[in-house]
């Protein structure tokens, strides 16, 4: 039986090596009393989402009270962790940070160098969507792959596994200006970002998306892949507008 991706990413010696960096980092960080707090009996039967959360949570146990002290420590690690520990850090921030955006938000776009910030930035973006988008405008223009990829995959209307943003399902203008930056990126990560978005907002608003593809099409080979993926969904359904765009005969 293939062993399942929450024992993958969450081993114990994931969460011992976590605390071990934490405390070179924090002395003051009880790194053996985090470790058997988190790995309780409980530990081995929880899903994988469960066990970050939990992991969050007790690390909170030990450290700074001061938010933006906690926030510095992490972001310290970031050159040393991926996989269990890279998914822990964003979600600390999305649980005790949410309040304190002018903080919280530069720090996700650390993070996300590691791992991803794309599953914490949704309750910033329900809570403040213009606010919290300008900052994703600029995640578009770094010069880290990572973070320009976040830029997008943060803001999908229907991001997989990720909390729903009612107002970006309704109205994604916002979204489409970080796409126009991003569909002739030079790293096929993110442009794979950028068509999984439209694929999202396909859903939603097929007109707006059809208009868009029928305008990047033979812009160049990058966008003509991703206006392709991008009405995967569309093609699927036989829409006649996406069948005609690449080709295909009228479905009627």
């Amino acid at each position: 039986m293939p062993e399942k991706l929450k024992d993958i990413l969450f081993p114990q010696e994931k969460v011992e090596y976590f605390g071990k960096i934490l405390k070179e980092e924090y002395p003051k960080f009880d790194s053996e009393s985090f470790v058997n707090l988190v790995c309780d009996a409980d530990w081995p039967a929880r899903e994988l989402k469960e066990k970050m959360r939990h992991t969050t949570l007790c690390l909170h146990e030990y450290m700074p009270e001061d938010f933006s002290e906690a926030v510095k420590i992490l972001q310290a690690l970031v050159p040393k962790v991926a996989g269990f520990e890279a998914i822990v850090l964003p979600d600390y921030v999305e649980v005790y940070g949410i309040d304190l955006p002018e903080i919280s938000l530069p720090a996700l776009g650390i993070l996300t160098k590691c791992g991803s910030s794309e599953f914490a930035i949704r309750p910033f973006l329900n809570k403040d969507l213009e606010g919290t988008m300008k900052y994703m405008q600029n995640w578009a223009d770094d010069e880290d792959f990572k973070v320009r990829r976040f830029a997008s995959e943060g803001c999908r209307p229907r991001l997989p596994w990720g909390m729903g943003v009612p107002a970006l399902k309704k109205d994604p203008s916002l979204v489409l200006l970080i796409l126009e930056k991003l569909k002739d990126d030079p790293e096929e990560f993110v442009r794979k970002s950028v068509a999984n978005n439209l694929n999202d907002i396909s859903k939603d608003q097929p007109k707006l998306v059809l208009d868009i593809c029928e305008r990047w099409q033979g812009n160049s080979e990058n966008t003509d892949w991703i206006i392709k993926q991008a009405c995967r969904t569309l093609l699927k359904q036989g829409n006649k507008r996406a069948m005609l765009l690449f080709g295909f005969a009228n479905p009627e």
